[in-house]
């Protein structure tokens, strides 16, 4: 069975039946969009209007017994994709699957030959550093602040978003899945492991339900049915990445992206806690899941090394910009 086509289909059937206001377009996204889409994959379908006051919105909608996720985001300017084209580059890899009027099409062209020019390059590499800096600030805010769980996260926001600009300047990759992959081709990558991972790997079925449990703790909390992070269906989803994973035996990759995850579940409840705050509130039970799915306490020396290996890879992408 040919699961992009499959997926393409039922967008194009979404995007017909229900049509949104003032819709102009729908792009499919991750493995859809890359035409690599299995029998794990899920639907991320976004879909542009043409009211730029529209407020960016999620939600997780069920269209012919299959799960959509739904982004629906003002049509984004060229101006602006040129403002920021680090936080518009995924349009290089979206499929059209609604554009009646074109529209998609031209920006579409239009934003592809600005990322591969010189200039559209240096700015987002600009842009990319940028973030980065800015993870690297949070870093020390909580090292001075004493908030060493915190400050661990933010060094693996720093190498994170440093192997994502190395992967997509050198290898031309925006692929969440397939970022490991590439960087295990690095002789950093052992060292990294032993900081991220430690000896061994942690069984995906333990991994899910420290996640199903955390989320379901904080949807309980939040008083918020309707949260996105927070709905129960996306354990379906995630449960779903995670025989992916087992079956092409990876558990490393399941565990780095449920990390990740279960921070995108704590900052969905939006209470106003800290990361430090909330872990050290929560009851013992919770806590143990963070600590399952790999929310620890990095050494100076750990952080360090972290520091170092995203500098080399900023460098690496700075070498191929300069060629």
């Amino acid at each position: 069975m040919n699961y992009t086509s499959f997926y393409v289909d039922l967008a194009q059937q979404y995007a017909h039946r229900q049509p949104i206001s003032q819709q102009v377009g729908a792009l499919a996204g991750g493995s859809v969009g890359r035409g690599e889409a299995d029998r794990f994959s899920d639907l991320d379908l976004n879909v542009y209007t043409s009211n730029q006051e529209q407020p960016h919105y999620s939600a997780n909608v069920l269209f012919q017994e299959h799960v959509i996720q739904l982004h629906v985001h003002p049509l984004p300017q060229m101006e602006q994709i040129i403002g920021s084209p680090w936080d518009f580059r995924f349009l290089e890899e979206a499929r059209i699957v609604s554009d009646p009027s074109g529209l998609l099409q031209a920006l579409i062209t239009e934003a592809s030959a600005y990322f591969q020019s010189p200039q559209g390059r240096e700015r987002m590499l600009s842009q990319a550093k940028a973030a980065i800096a800015e993870h690297q600030a949070w870093l020390q805010e909580s090292l001075d602040a004493q908030e060493r769980i915190t400050a661990s996260f933010a060094a693996d926001a720093v190498w994170g978003e440093a192997a994502m600009v190395y992967a997509y300047f050198v290898h031309g990759a925006m692929s969440t899945g397939g970022l490991l992959p590439i960087m295990r081709r690095l002789d950093l990558y052992p060292a990294y492991r032993e900081i991220r991972f430690g000896a061994g790997s942690i069984d995906p079925d333990k991994l899910l339900t420290s996640l199903q449990a955390y989320r379901a703790y904080l949807r309980k909390r939040s008083g918020d049915a309707d949260a996105f992070e927070l709905q129960s269906v996306q354990d379906e989803l995630t449960a779903r990445k995670a025989a992916r994973y087992k079956e092409a035996g990876d558990p490393d990759n399941l565990a780095w992206q449920l990390y990740a995850e279960a921070f995108w579940c704590y900052l969905a409840l939006d209470d106003g806690q800290t990361l430090e705050q909330h872990v050290r509130e929560l009851p013992e039970a919770m806590r143990a899941h963070l600590v399952t799915l790999g929310f620890q306490t990095y050494s100076e020396e750990q952080i360090h090394t972290l520091m170092k290996q995203a500098e080399h890879l900023i460098g690496l992408c700075e070498e191929g910009q300069g060629r």
